[in-house]
């Protein structure tokens, strides 16, 4: 399981500055991600060996076990978002001495996983995590209520077959069946309109794993869904608004997105984020429409691929603290901060673009303008704060460079007076909220 190099074409570069890419785009950086993938998993074997981790043993066996595998299994495997973003947070405390917080032992878990799924025959001794007593977690498949008391599971697998042996009992647990109430598959959403499908796991008992120091930001992830039903209902309305009428969103986030992450939803409006490194999820909590669901999985798709590429590229040089204001938070942005926002608004700014046109109700044209034309000036506004800032690598500076001239143009289409005046005022009052709290008053 060796990585292989890589190469990005400028002309993707070039179209990703753009806001585009495409899947041709998101193959590359999904290839990446594999090597990345490769990388961490590998150093977690050599990390768990030097600290003589007591999941050392399991976690070679796992490691062996999956390279048996065909590379596709083999990237199903290690790719899983949820699984890719342990394995970083994992190798990160293993090297700073964290190794009482570390749960290397998921990775007989992943390994357990990608043997039910290939019906691959396999005897695996599965550590199980303290911090969530009287469960199994099978990344990708689903969950195992057992004995609370228990530390390990063995999970074996034969002709075509799965039983886990745990405290003394044997359960059997199946990828297309659930033979015991104790195994709760992941639930899957699944839309297909115009052609192209979104398939979404919502694999919550995964994330569970995955360290503190790679969530969401302070955005607490929801426990199981209790009804995917809702989900599925916004998802499909979405998927249809998308397909048709923002096609080359709907076939990056096709080509992208495998996992869905629920957060709990906050008091108003929609919580979204995306994991560095967990590529291909993206989190959120349950918007109120179909709509609300489509312009944020057209924002979260953006921080996704500039997260992909700066796997590959740094896109700041190293410096001083530096702070900005952002016109879509109330807190300051450090310079990376900034341009990734700048990029997923620039996103939000052509889904409304384009949404403006398509929309019958003139209320809802009209929301649709004022949006445009907010985050259309907003975008460019901080576009011309990210070209005088010196800490930009080339790579960088190409995305800044990119993403200008189509934000002047969009800036010069038209939109009605009414919507222009409350985009302004909108743009107003955020700067001086943002102002009277950085002058320490309390906003009116």
């Amino acid at each position: 399981m060796t990585p292989a190099g890589h190469r990005l074409p400028r002309s993707i570069l070039d179209d990703l500055a753009k806001g585009q890419g495409g899947s041709a785009a998101i193959e590359l950086l999904r290839a990446a991600q594999h090597s990345k993938n490769l990388m961490l998993v590998r150093a977690l074997v050599v990390l768990t060996h030097r600290v003589d981790h007591p999941d050392r043993a399991a976690v070679e066996a796992a490691y062996r076990m999956v390279g048996g595998l065909t590379r596709d299994q083999r990237r199903a495997a290690w790719g899983h978002p949820p699984v890719a973003a342990w394995a970083f947070g994992t190798a990160s405390l293993l090297r700073r001495g964290g190794r009482a917080a570390a749960y290397p032992g998921l990775l007989a878990a992943v390994a357990a996983a990608a043997a039910v799924r290939a019906r691959a025959d396999a005897d695996l001794d599965v550590p199980l995590d303290p911090a969530t007593p009287g469960r199994l977690d099978l990344p990708g498949l689903g969950t195992l209520r057992v004995d609370p008391t228990a530390t390990r599971a063995r999970v074996r697998c034969a002709g075509g077959r799965a039983e886990v042996r745990c405290a003394g009992e044997r359960i059997e647990i199946g990828y297309d069946h659930v033979p015991d109430h104790r195994w709760r598959p992941f639930p899957e959403l699944r839309a297909t309109h115009g052609g192209l499908s979104l398939r979404l796991l919502l694999d919550t008992g995964t994330w569970r794993h995955v360290p503190m120091t790679v969530e969401v930001g302070a955005h607490p992830i929801a426990g199981p869904v209790p009804d995917p039903g809702r989900w599925l209902h916004r998802l499909r309305g979405a998927w249809r608004l998308l397909t048709d009428e923002h096609r080359a969103v709907a076939e990056e986030l096709s080509a992208a997105l495998c996992a869905l992450v629920p957060l709990a939803a906050p008091r108003a409006g929609v919580r979204s984020g995306t994991f560095h490194h967990g590529f291909g999820s993206v989190a959120m909590s349950l918007p109120p429409d179909a709509r609300s669901t489509a312009v944020t999985l057209a924002h979260e798709i953006q921080h996704l691929k500039l997260a992909g590429l700066t796997d590959l590229f740094p896109l700041v040089e190293p410096g001083p603290e530096e702070s900005f204001y952002a016109p879509w938070r109330h807190d300051p942005r450090p310079l990376d901060g900034l341009l990734h926002g700048a990029y997923a608004h620039l996103g939000v700014a052509g889904f409304w673009r384009r949404q403006r046109l398509v929309e019958h109700d003139r209320a809802a044209r009209h929301h649709a303008e004022v949006e445009f034309a907010r985050w259309t000036r907003a975008a460019g506004e901080i576009v011309q704060v990210l070209t005088a800032q010196p800490r930009l690598t080339t790579v960088g500076r190409c995305l800044v460079d990119g993403m200008a001239p189509v934000l002047d143009r969009w800036a010069r289409e038209p939109v009605t007076p009414d919507a222009a005046a409350e985009a302004g005022q909108l743009l107003a009052a955020h700067r001086a909220r943002w102002d009277r709290e950085r002058a320490g008053a309390r906003p009116a």
